[in-house]
Order: structure tokens, then sequence, then C-alpha cells
């Protein structure tokens, strides 16, 4: 981040401090990292009225109370932590990590905040309970690209750690920790890690009609039609009389890299780009990676296929 932008990033969080907003009116976006979020969050900053604010929940950088985790999870969670999150949501807690995307013209035009988050998917019931006028959105891409990308950006997971300490209230990942630790294989490990975190939410909820499901391959191949379908669902509307839904998604630039793409391996060719990493597995490692997701009860996404399967409302995972 160059000063100019660290400086603009405090002075976004001042403005914001000094703003009130309608918890209810808030627009959450959950994802993956690596799942895509940067690039539709980006699209959708640009909504009149709209300010994004960038990862609340990170553990260091974030607004979120210590003993929390890296990926905050709703059962593990008291009273006090609830009032915590409730206080984020209706836009009393910035900082400049959070405000890191948003001018100070646009914080200070802000009707709405539109919140990211990447740690955030084992919390998603408990915002489900807070009468939202908006549904929260749910990002999902194929697994492999989430965890391929995530060792490629973030090299492998650090696995010296306890679990219950690192991620509290994920009682299946606590369990399968002595079995992580011994696989050598960074991918398929990651893999198993993304299973029982996001992957658990997203077979849950995919189908759910309180959450708005925005499928990668989808954004990639149809980005106008896909935001678009957001804000049907939503019923979004500014406080402007002027506003003109089409207008607004013509205007959108799609083509757009995310800020986050560290490695620059984002190609050209949008079905080159989805099936890059699928079209790469030989047989036995497509099955060895599929085993992964079978054992996991994961059937919204296969190794054959970059597409997600149709969901079933209320599926479950097995260990969920």
């Amino acid at each position: 981040m160059s000063l100019r932008q660290a400086l603009e990033s405090r002075l976004a969080a001042r403005v914001l401090a000094r703003r009130t907003f309608r918890p209810d009116e808030g627009l959450h976006l959950f994802s993956s990292a690596r799942g895509g979020s940067t690039w539709l969050m980006s699209m959708l900053s640009q909504l009149p009225g709209v300010a994004p604010i960038w990862e609340p929940l990170h553990k260091t950088k974030g607004v979120g109370q210590v003993g929390w985790g890296d990926r905050p999870h709703e059962s593990a969670l008291g009273p006090q932590a609830r009032g915590h999150l409730e206080a984020m949501i209706s836009g009393r807690m910035h900082n400049a990590w959070t405000s890191s995307r948003a001018s100070a013209h646009q914080s200070l035009q802000a009707q709405q905040l539109l919140f990211k988050y990447v740690r955030g998917n084992a919390l998603l019931p408990w915002f489900l309970e807070q009468h939202l006028k908006h549904k929260p959105l749910l990002l999902m891409r194929h697994p492999l690209d989430v965890v391929t990308s995530q060792v490629r950006a973030f090299g492998p997971r650090p696995m010296e750690v306890d679990p219950k300490v690192a991620f509290p209230g994920h009682v299946a990942l606590h369990r399968a920790w002595p079995d992580l630790k011994h696989i050598d294989d960074d991918v398929e490990r990651q893999l198993h890690f993304w299973a029982l975190t996001d992957g658990q939410v997203w077979e849950r909820y995919a189908a759910a009609d309180d959450v708005v499901a925005v499928h990668y391959c989808d954004l990639v191949l149809q980005p106008r039609e896909s935001l678009c379908g957001v804000l049907d669902a939503w019923d979004w509307r500014p406080l402007a009389h002027d506003w003109d839904a089409e207008a607004f998604i013509q205007r959108v630039d799609p083509n757009i890299s995310s800020d986050t793409d560290f490695k620059g391996d984002r190609l050209n060719n949008q079905q080159a780009q989805l099936a890059k990493n699928v079209a790469r597995l030989t047989p036995a490692r497509k099955a060895q990676l599929q085993s992964v997701l079978d054992m996991h009860g994961i059937g919204l996404y296969h190794m054959e296929d970059i597409n997600p399967a149709p969901s079933t409302p209320g599926r479950t995972a097995s260990s969920a």
C-alpha cells in the first residue's frame, strides 16, 4: 500500500466513524480466500451510496475480538462477542485496514456498507438471525481452484498450532487435525481444511432461500447477468430517484483484475481460466482429490466438472 493509499484509508476510517448506519441495511459478502470475493466486491462497491468494508474479521488487522481465532465460529461466541458483532455490522468499528478499499469521498457519501468476509463463513447462521433487509451473498468457487490458489499465494498451511486456540468452535477440524498434520501433499491437506470449514457451510446453504448463492463460474462467464441477479435478489434501490439498474450494469467493468491476484494467473480466455486446474489433473490425481470431498460429504463440487452440482436444500456435509 502506498503512502497516499494509507493516508486515504485512515481518512476514510475517520469519516466512517462519524457516520451512522442501520445494521439491517448492510450488505454482506461471504466467500473463501482466493474465491473471487475481492473482484465481486470491487464491482458491487460501485453501487451509488455504498462503501466497502474490507475483511473486518481478520485475526490481527480486523476489528474482531482477541480469542475469535482465524475463522470465528458461531458456537464459540458468547453474549459479549455477539454484541461486538452487532456493533461491527452497525458500522461502529473501523480502522485503516477495514477502510482500505473505500475512499474518503465514498465514505462520506455512503448510505450503506458492503462487508466482505473470507473468514466469516462459520458465522453465517448468526447473520441469518439478524433480520437483514438484504440476504447475505455466498460466493462459491470450485474448491480445487480455491485451495490451489491459496497454496500458491500463501504457501503451505502452518500445522504447528493448537487448533482449539487457532480455530475455536470448529470441532470437526479439531478432531481431524492430528491426521491432517501427517498429509505431506499441500493441496490435499488444504482441501481437507477447506472441506472442514468453508465447505461445510457451502454444502448447507448453497440452495437456501435466505442466502443469495453466486457461483464464480457464472460470474466469470456472465458477469453482468450475475450482477443483475444479485440486485434483483436484494431488490436493491438507492435513495436517489434517478437510479437505472441497467445503466449501472452496463457501466461496470467486469474485466478488471482483482488487486489480490498476487501471481497474475488470471487468463484472458474465460473458459480456459475456469478449467485450467481441473484440466491439469491426471486420472489418479483426480481420484485422490475427489476422495477428500467424498470423505467429508461434499457433493456440491466434483473433480470432474468446474460447474457445481444441482443443490439440494438443507443438504449437510457428513462431518458438520
